[in-house]
């Protein structure tokens, strides 16, 4: 009699296992269940992702909820079974049109506190309390940084103004020393706690969370300045040619954009560096000179460069002719910085090749030397004119 008793309650055991359970998810009462009574609870993805301040997203056979800089992915499956099966990484269940994530995993992956009990399930984040904010500049962009005392989802709620979704009530205004920003005001609401950032009105603005925190990015950023290109033409002896190559790739090394010269005519080699911010043509023989350009009555001169360096030196000139063309002086220092490097004398020329260069440009008439000595040297001193140290 008893052995038909107990085979009868393990025949009934599953009927009276558990098949729901209440759960308060933050302040929203929800339902627990339990696929083939199996002790792990489920619960309906979205409500809970909405109770939690969750953010939801789901894309092919994927959910996402994340929080802040957490985010937790799951794999979305028809089968409880194959749900259960994986204890390694936690699966999403998709049941009659519902997606369902297993509520324990999911609240300790994402920082939530998880209490279980015969009567229930709470699921509980700590209300978000803004610990410190910090702001610095820089390139023509305002970057202020916000710490919380744990992660938390930021919504945009208007111009300038965000909500800190579960975030502690809080009410003042906190004062920014920035260009633009001057200020941080506090609103509690009803979902949290809302931020506007007093000056960024109407300023182009980004925002992305970083673990425990958030960082807002004010104004446009300047667009970085061009590297400077250096030209070298080694001229036509084997030499010249293999201290330009030795050269242009030690300048590369530093972050240079530099390439190799040229060409079949004095036109071609000419219009090599006429792009060019330092043009360097190196010639074999003699004793080692750097020689700048000295003009030649009005054959070689170029209208165009000697009014732009003109006007350059009035000032006022607009900032895109400095781009194109630097002032006469340009060269000399170029060649006062390679003469010391290569400790070699300085003079002028009539040089058709440097007539019309519109920036730093001059001749080099190599020493003799090693000839990687010699790379390392001129490199070193088209460094110390573009302001650069190795």
């Amino acid at each position: 009699m008893v052995r038909r008793v107990v085979w009868l309650f393990l025949l009934l055991l599953p009927a009276f296992g558990q098949s729901e359970k209440p759960l308060l998810a933050g302040s929203a009462r929800l339902s627990a269940v339990y696929p083939l009574n199996r002790g792990v609870s489920y619960t309906e993805a979205r409500p809970f992702a909405r109770a939690l301040g969750l953010g939801y997203l789901e894309r092919g056979a994927d959910l996402y909820l994340t929080l802040g800089a957490r985010a937790l992915r799951l794999p979305v499956v028809p089968d409880p079974k194959a749900a259960l099966a994986r204890v390694e990484e936690p699966l999403a269940l998709r049941q009659e049109g519902r997606v369902l994530v297993p509520v324990k995993r999911v609240a300790q992956a994402l920082g939530a506190s998880y209490a279980g009990s015969e009567a229930g399930i709470r699921v509980q984040l700590p209300p978000a309390r803004l610990l410190d904010h910090y702001l610095a500049g820089g390139d023509g962009v305002e970057q202020l940084f916000l710490r919380f005392s744990r992660d938390v989802n930021l919504v945009s709620s208007g111009p300038a103004r965000f909500l800190a979704v579960g975030a502690e009530p809080a009410e003042g205004f906190l004062p920014l020393f920035g260009d633009r920003l001057y200020g941080l005001e506090l609103t509690p609401h009803p979902l949290g706690l809302e931020l506007r950032l007093a000056g960024a009105e109407g300023l182009p603005l980004r925002y992305a969370p970083y673990p425990e925190g958030a960082v807002f990015w004010v104004g446009t950023p300047k667009k970085p300045a061009p590297r400077p290109l250096v030209v070298v033409d080694g001229g036509f002896g084997a030499r010249g040619k293999r201290v330009a190559q030795a050269l242009v790739a030690r300048l590369k090394n530093q972050g240079i954009a530099a390439r190799l010269g040229g060409g079949p005519t004095p036109a071609a080699r000419a219009e090599a560096g006429t792009r060019a911010d330092v043009f360097l043509v190196l010639a074999e023989g003699g004793s080692g000179a750097v020689y700048t350009y000295r003009p030649r009555g009005d054959a070689l001169a170029l209208a165009f460069v000697a009014r732009a360096r003109e006007a350059l030196l009035l000032g006022g000139a607009p900032r895109a002719l400095s781009r194109e063309v630097a002032p006469a002086e340009a060269s000399a220092v170029l060649a006062e910085r390679l003469a010391k490097s290569l400790g070699v004398s300085r003079g002028r020329a009539e040089l058709a090749l440097l007539a019309w260069a519109p920036k730093a440009a001059a001749l080099v008439e190599l020493p003799k030397g090693d000839e990687n000595a010699l790379a390392d040297k001129l490199a070193a001193g088209i460094l110390a004119y573009l302001g650069r140290t190795r």
